[in-house]
């Protein structure tokens, strides 16, 4: 059977699978940026598992492509790259990577509050650029965590972490989602939507990007949003309106941002996001730690090891696929 990996993966991950399955065949993409749509469609070709990235959109133009293909298990918590309907259709399993990257995404959640708020990015660039001439009082002055109201769009594993790490910062936490929350510690409340945008002082997004979370930020409810507060997101770009953040940014209704995800990735070079001095651009690195890519990789390996052992893979995003051996 061969499969085929999407993208450079550790090194530990490809001597693990060639030590448990050395009967698999190896297509693994090493080379700089990601594998092109044509050459992904020419390797599913003779594909009967893959591990993709979320760069690599698998729908039926691939699944047409890949007539042997059993199982796709993609190296992201995300999986809105996944036509699940076309996947069912093709009775193909998938899988995702859940809670190995909840940590290191949160880690950069609270990094970029701290870079947009305390204006860490524009004191760096006037030191490399020789503009800081000695301390000043007023010098460079941000605001800081303590006692802001945080608001949480979603509150799935990376939000709960965040709420975790921002009562340790002394802030307030309000959360908006549609599940009934219990239990909650000591200031963190659940509220409305319309209570989180008015209320947050700086607003941080941990939703999936579904149809009913795209664009989720627009033109009205930035309209709701404090004019000094801050949006702060690193689930998925098109949670957001783009053209209607830039508006906001630029005549002062939104104080600032920091993005990690974009609608479009990379971000074009012309994006107007770029030229902003309010905004904090990342390109899209929330898991880029090497312990977390490394357990992603692996926990991506082992929902295919999972299958080739005749198991159910532990993340399946499709259960009613998987036959009902009892």
């Amino acid at each position: 059977m061969q499969l085929v990996i999407t993208g450079r993966v550790d090194p530990r991950v490809i001597q693990e699978i060639i030590a448990r399955r050395p009967d698999l065949t190896l297509k693994v993409w090493n080379e700089s940026g990601i594998i092109s749509r044509e050459q992904l469609l020419k390797w599913a070709e003779d594909a009967d598992l893959m591990i993709t990235m979320l760069t690599e959109r698998v729908d039926t133009e691939l699944l047409e492509h890949a007539p042997h293909l059993k199982i796709v298990s993609n190296m992201a918590v995300g999986f809105d790259n996944f036509d699940l309907n076309a996947l069912e259709k093709s009775q193909v399993l998938a899988t995702n990577t859940p809670d190995v990257l909840t940590e290191a995404t949160a880690e950069l959640t609270m990094a970029l509050m701290l870079l947009v708020l305390r204006r860490l990015r524009s004191a760096e660039d006037a030191l490399r650029q020789h503009h800081w001439t000695g301390w000043e009082p007023d010098g460079f002055l941000g605001l800081e965590l303590y006692g802001k109201t945080l608001g949480i769009a979603g509150f799935g594993r990376i939000a709960r972490s965040v709420v975790r790490r921002a009562l340790a910062f002394g802030m307030r936490v309000n959360i908006f989602t549609r599940r009934a929350l219990k239990d909650l510690p000591e200031n963190v409340q659940q509220v409305s939507w319309e209570q989180l945008l008015e209320s947050s002082d700086i607003l941080s997004l941990h939703v999936p990007l579904t149809p009913q979370t795209f664009h989720l930020i627009n033109r009205e409810s930035l309209s709701r949003i404090k004019p000094t507060a801050i949006l702060i997101n690193t689930s998925r770009g098109a949670v957001i309106d783009e053209q209607a953040l830039i508006e906001a940014l630029r005549t002062g209704k939104l104080a600032g941002a920091g993005l990690d995800v974009f609608e479009t990735e990379p971000l074009p070079p012309d994006s107007p996001l770029r030229a902003l001095p309010n905004v904090t651009l990342l390109p899209h690195v929330g898991s880029a730690t090497v312990e977390t890519r490394l357990a992603m990789a692996q926990r991506a390996w082992h929902n295919i090891l999972a299958y080739l052992n005749g198991q159910k893979p532990p993340d399946l995003l499709l259960p009613k696929l998987w036959p009902d051996k009892t």
